[in-house]
C-alpha cells in the first residue's frame, strides 16, 4: 500500500486516492479534431465585407442603377407637343437628308425618305428609310438638336452617340 509512484495522485480528506476521470479541456478537443466551425466574430466580419461588396456592386453597376435612381435629368421631358406642318416637314427632311449624306457616303442608287417625325423642345425625332435600287433597304432613326445631328442609328448601328 505504500507504493511509490512518479505520479502524484490527489487524495480526498480521508486519504483515499480519487480516481475520477479528469475531463479533457474543450479547446484541446477542438485543436485535436481541427476547426470545424469558424469563429462567430470572423464569420460576422466576412459577411459584413461580402454585403458591403454586393451593395457597392449593385450601386455602381450601370445595368442595375436604374432600379435605384428615381429619374435622371436626361429622362425628364417637357412635351411641347409641337405639330410639324408640311412645310416644316419638308425643310427638316432636307436637313436630315443632308446630315445623313455627310455622315455616310451614299451614291446615286440611294434615296432617303423620312416617314415620321415629331418635335419636343429643341429636339427633333425622326425615322425613315434609305431606299435602294436593290432589295435591301436601310432603316434609320435620327435625333436633331438645334438642327444638328445628336444621334443617328442605321439598322441598329449607332453612328453618332449621344
Amino acid at each position: 500500500e505504500n507504493h511509490v509512484s512518479k505520479y502524484k495522485f490527489k487524495t480526498n480528506q480521508d486519504g483515499i486516492i480519487d480516481f475520477k476521470v479528469i475531463p479533457y479541456p474543450k479547446y484541446k478537443k477542438v485543436l485535436s479534431k481541427g476547426h470545424k466551425f469558424v469563429n462567430f466574430k470572423n464569420l460576422s466580419i466576412i459577411l459584413l465585407i461580402i454585403s458591403i461588396g454586393c451593395t457597392y456592386f449593385f450601386l455602381t453597376n450601370k445595368r442595375l442603377s436604374y432600379l435605384i435612381d428615381k429619374k435622371e435629368y436626361n429622362s425628364v421631358t417637357t412635351s411641347d407637343n409641337n405639330a410639324i406642318s408640311n412645310s416644316d416637314f419638308n425643310n427638316y427632311s432636307k436637313i436630315i437628308e443632308s446630315n445623313i449624306n455627310t455622315l455616310i457616303s451614299l451614291n446615286y442608287e440611294h434615296n432617303i425618305k423620312t416617314e415620321s417625325m415629331h418635335k419636343n423642345g429643341s429636339y427633333l425625332y425622326a425615322h425613315g428609310v434609305i431606299l435602294s435600287n436593290k432589295d435591301n433597304n436601310l432603316y434609320f432613326d435620327i435625333i436633331l438638336k438645334n438642327n444638328k445631328p445628336h444621334s443617328l442609328i442605321i439598322n441598329d448601328i449607332e453612328y453618332i452617340q449621344k
